[in-house]
């Protein structure tokens, strides 16, 4: 026996699953086991506490989002974040739990002062499918009622490795353009375990799964620059291949397709004061009408924005402590019940900028907290988000 995978066996094991036990899923969200699973948003610490959806913020900035964000690194820069989540799901009357550490971004951008650009290379996660749901139920055999407990496993995702090039034209404007490659796998996995002493004796557990690999490709644009010394703005246009899961080893079944649609995001900051700026950020991707998903399934929502504050509280010559606030909304790709499901944040955090000279950070850490949703008709889920991230420049 071959398991099928999650999207095609989906229904019958949500249905059973909710019925027989009242924690029955874990993982990092319940959202994680839709079609393709959990979209992830390649996001760092600051980003994530001023409400940003990874466009249009000044400063020094490293994105996997934002194709020209490292357009003005004074020298090779790197960061890497880290993410751990926990929260928990209630729909209709049954509930769930999920905790989780994920890596969302590792980024460098390295300036070729002879060539007038920098080279930005990134890998950022893209999706998750990690779950497990337990389910007990009674089996019959031969006429007998035999205990029984039912696992299913789910673990795996994709990233996108990205290699870009950004060109500076002047002293204010940028243009950028970004490959990508969506590089990951799946594997999942069912165990059937019978009651022994039901049974009379040991019997091994019934264990079948299967694993496949994801592919495609990534291409995006964007531009940015400062129409006056006090607003920033950024723009950007994403292109994707279909989304390809192919069996690996001996999984049975064809390559399993899903169209990704075309992404268009825009960003800008405005400063209020020297210490204060203001940002905001949209994001359009219609997901209703891809491939590879039922059209009952696929969400109407397609505008993503988030606004936030980032405000110097604290500055000295060579180091300074920013403080950021923030919300943000985000659209699913996936309905739930019939029901639009969305992702808002109430977001904060702080940074450490540990050097800094004329006003770029050459050594910081900065952290990000989110009190977040996701919610529809029948669905109400509730978590905590915590993001830190490591930068340095000039190594």
């Amino acid at each position: 026996m071959t398991l099928r995978p999650v999207w095609s066996c989906l229904p019958g094991i949500l249905g059973f699953a909710f019925a027989a036990l009242p924690t029955p899923l874990a993982g990092q969200s319940f959202v994680g086991v839709g079609a393709f699973g959990l979209p992830i948003e390649p996001l760092d610490a600051r980003s994530l506490a001023v409400g940003n959806l990874g466009i249009g913020l000044r400063g020094l900035e490293l994105s996997a989002t934002d194709p020209t964000a490292g357009a003005w690194v004074p020298a090779p820069t790197v960061g890497a974040s880290m993410q751990p989540t926990w929260g928990d799901f209630t729909l209709g009357s049954d509930t769930g739990t999920s905790n989780w550490t994920r890596f969302p971004l590792i980024a460098l951008a390295y300036p070729v002062i002879s060539l007038g650009g920098t080279v930005t290379l990134s890998l950022g996660e893209a999706l998750e499918q990690r779950w497990v749901a337990e389910i007990e139920s009674v089996n019959d055999l031969g006429g007998v009622g035999v205990p029984s407990t039912d696992r299913f496993e789910s673990e795996g995702g994709s990233s996108v490795a990205r290699i870009g090039w950004i060109h500076r034209i002047g002293t204010s404007v940028a243009v950028g353009v970004q490959g990508g490659s969506y590089v990951g796998r799946l594997d999942q996995s069912f165990t059937r375990t019978l009651d022994s002493l039901a049974v009379g004796g040991n019997i091994q557990p019934f264990v079948a799964g299967g694993a496949w690999r994801y592919g495609g490709k990534t291409l995006s644009l964007g531009v940015s620059g400062q129409p006056t010394e006090l607003i920033h703005v950024a723009g950007s246009v994403e292109w994707s291949t279909d989304l390809e899961a192919t069996p690996q080893n001996e999984t049975e079944g064809d390559v399993r397709k899903f169209g990704v649609p075309m992404k268009l995001s825009v960003g800008a900051t405005g400063t209020l004061t020297p210490r204060i700026h203001l940002n905001a950020s949209l994001r359009m991707q219609d997901w209703s009408g891809v491939d590879g998903l039922l059209r009952t399934e696929t969400s109407d929502q397609s505008l993503s924005y988030g606004i936030g504050v980032e405000w110097r509280a604290i500055e000295r010559d060579t180091r300074s402590i920013p403080l950021r606030f923030g919300y943000r909304s985000v659209a699913t790709p996936y309905k739930v019940d019939a029901e639009n499901l969305t992702e808002s944040a109430v977001t904060m955090g702080l940074g450490f900028n540990l050097l800094e000279a004329q006003g770029v950070r050459l050594g910081w850490l900065d952290v990000a907290v989110e009190k977040g949703s996701r919610t529809s008709l029948s669905l109400d889920e509730s978590f905590w988000r915590a993001t830190f991230t490591l930068g340095i420049s000039g190594f």
